[in-house]
């Protein structure tokens, strides 16, 4: 597996911080019809339960929320990932699909509430720091403009940052042909329990995207 570990300097201002990291072997191809279905029930589920005003309380959102705050980063200009789905939800501007493994992603994103990271494994370095980003510092996120890290929480390899809970790169970002992904799941959440969630995110990547050779650790200091 990929060596990553934390930096002190994060440590110190998120505490509470966990790292749910999951590395397989995949095959990625379209969403099949019951892993679409899946996300749509959760959507409905979703609109039904929740107001605009109610997502900014979940309890992950909430905590990566006050991290944020305490890095120096506006939390509603940086949303984490998990935040944002759950906006376009509630909002009527439905899902979108990219690919299977993207989208089981995004699935454990809305059922957990946490910022879920997922890259193309053979993109990114061996060694991999999970660390605050300076200022200068920045990248061209997934379908976005250049991202201004400063103060976010980001992955960094020796090349320099390539994801964070609110946005990806495109550098390691996971394409068609793509066969080896890195999974992290970004907790803020004290005390909270990644286990079932690395094993729901290790099950539907089996099932829908031929998931083998798994590797899985929890990470917090």
């Amino acid at each position: 597996m990929k060596k990553i570990t934390i930096s002190k300097a994060l440590k110190e201002k998120a505490s509470t911080l966990q790292l749910g990291i999951l590395e397989a072997k995949v095959r990625v191809t379209e969403s099949p019809d019951e892993l679409v279905k899946l996300l749509h029930s959760e959507a409905e589920t979703i609109a039904a339960r929740e107001d605009i005003a109610d997502i900014s309380q979940l309890p992950q959102v909430h905590a990566t929320r006050e991290a944020y705050k305490a890095l120096g980063k506006k939390p509603a200009r940086y949303r984490v990932s998990s935040e944002a789905l759950h906006r376009r939800i509630v909002q009527g501007k439905g899902l979108y699909f990219i690919n299977n493994v993207v989208d089981i992603n995004n699935l454990i994103s809305i059922q957990s509430g946490c910022g879920i990271c997922l890259y193309d494994a053979d993109s990114a370095g061996e060694e991999i720091t999970f660390r605050i980003a300076a200022a200068g510092e920045n990248y061209r996120g997934i379908g976005k403009y250049d991202l201004n890290l400063e103060n976010l929480p980001v992955f960094a390899d020796e090349q320099g940052p390539f994801g964070s809970p609110t946005s990806d790169s495109e550098r390691t970002m996971t394409r068609s042909s793509t066969n080896h992904i890195l999974l992290v799941i970004v907790s803020f959440l004290e005390d909270e329990d990644l286990t079932p969630w690395l094993t729901s995110a290790q099950t539907l990547l089996e099932k829908y995207a031929g998931g083998e050779e798994f590797g899985r650790v929890i990470l917090s200091d």
